[in-house]
């Protein structure tokens, strides 16, 4: 994944994060549209309720505003988390994959170099310890260049996904 790429995700991240934050600010300091608007000390209480009647329906009212509020802000925080680590995880595994693949171009690169140093016992026969050692060689910097250019193609197709 490229900077740009990379920027971009992590900027909408983090201008999803700030509105959730705003959008729950907003709803905890703005007035519950279902409270009227003369309800306080003034009034008196209504015939047969106790004066704590209408302060327990408020501190309800309150509790089940901010569960709601509270609600929604594990909902966007689960959005949150997609849209920052989704990137984060598919660019951290094409580096790991390109440094990996890294690794084992350097191991095929040393044992092709010694495959080259002893490249005049190929003609050898397989009994003798020059001929053993070749082929030995020749065979371990296949299997190590496959690994490593296998790495840089699928963390190619990774990136371009």
């Amino acid at each position: 994944m490229d900077r740009v790429r990379f920027g971009r995700a992590l900027g909408y991240g983090a201008r999803h994060a700030a509105k959730t934050l705003l959008q729950a600010a907003d709803a905890a300091t703005t007035p519950s549209p279902s409270r009227p608007s003369g309800t306080g000390g003034a009034s008196a209480p209504a015939v047969g309720q106790s004066p704590s009647q209408p302060q327990a329906a408020r501190v309800a009212e309150r509790v089940v505003q901010t569960q709601r509020t509270v609600a929604g802000a594990k909902k966007h925080a689960g959005k949150l988390g997609r849209s920052v680590w989704t990137p984060l995880a598919r660019f951290s595994s094409v580096v790991w994959l390109q440094v990996t693949g890294l690794f084992f171009a350097l191991l095929a690169m040393f044992l092709g170099q010694g495959a080259w140093k002893e490249r005049a016992a190929m003609h050898l026969p397989l009994a003798s310890h020059e001929g053993t050692k070749f082929w030995t060689l020749a065979v371990a910097f296949a299997a190590f260049a496959y690994f490593a250019i296998s790495n840089f193609v699928r963390a190619y197709r990774r990136d371009r996904a």
